[in-house]
């Protein structure tokens, strides 16, 4: 099966179809071209041509605030949380909370269900890259999977090649500063910090919002730090990346 080599000659809607249509298994790579973004890379999971995992550094909801919006993720649990992400904070809430905090499986599921839709529309946004599709091989990390999106879930409503609105170059590069602008006003950072100070912000900043700091918080409280913590944390990596 042949596919366009770039994103702007076709759109994600119809790559996807393709690949569902094949009963593809494999891995759709994504690499954006040009600007302060240039180089960055998303990718998306298919098994048997359907979507059932994503990844990527554009904006979405952190596992534990899916968790903590369902009820799910508890104050103890989310302590814990929190105090692994301050301890290291290039690993991913994700990660963290699959490999070292225990919880059920049913709701890590349906929360990691809920983020994979939620990464792949940030993805379906995208308005140019270089498209590459290769073998499945074995993704690192254990833990619970999501089951696959059902086609409605990650075709139906997607934008077609006659549809496709263009995005020029110079938006795209605007957009990616804008993100590392709102990124740096969240940590505190001028345009002139680098790595070391943005980790030192976020550290500051993490045990600032910790939740040991609040032993009288509400659920609706611990629910706006852990809310948060996701934007401190997800402007520490929109920089490091």
């Amino acid at each position: 099966m042949n596919l366009p080599g770039r994103l702007k000659l076709t759109t994600l809607g119809d790559v996807l179809g393709a690949l569902h249509r094949e009963g593809a298994d494999g891995v759709l790579e994504l690499i954006e071209q040009g600007g302060a973004a240039a180089g960055r890379r998303h990718r998306v999971y298919l098994s048997g041509g359907l979507v059932d995992g994503a990844e990527t550094e554009l904006a979405h909801p952190r596992l534990g605030e899916i968790l903590v919006q369902q009820g799910t993720l508890h104050r103890d649990a989310l302590s814990a949380l929190l105090r692994r992400m301050v301890e290291s904070p290039d690993r991913r809430v994700g990660e963290v909370l699959l490999s070292e905090l225990q919880g059920s499986e049913l709701a890590v599921g349906r929360a990691l269900r809920s983020q994979l839709r939620a990464k792949l529309d940030a993805i379906f946004r995208l308005g140019d890259a270089l498209l590459r599709f290769s073998v499945r091989r074995k993704r690192e990390g254990r833990g619970v999977r999501p089951e696959p999106l059902s086609p409605p879930e990650f075709l139906h409503g997607r934008p077609r090649s006659r549809k496709r609105p263009t995005v020029p170059s110079a938006a795209r590069d605007a957009r990616a500063d804008a993100e590392k602008d709102r990124a740096r006003r969240v940590l505190g950072l001028s345009n002139l910090d680098g790595a070391n100070e943005a980790r030192r912000a976020f550290r500051r900043l993490a045990a600032a919002h910790h939740p040991d700091r609040f032993p009288n918080a509400t659920a609706d409280e611990m629910a706006r730090l852990l809310r948060r913590f996701s934007a401190i944390s997800q402007a520490y990596h929109t920089l490091a990346t």
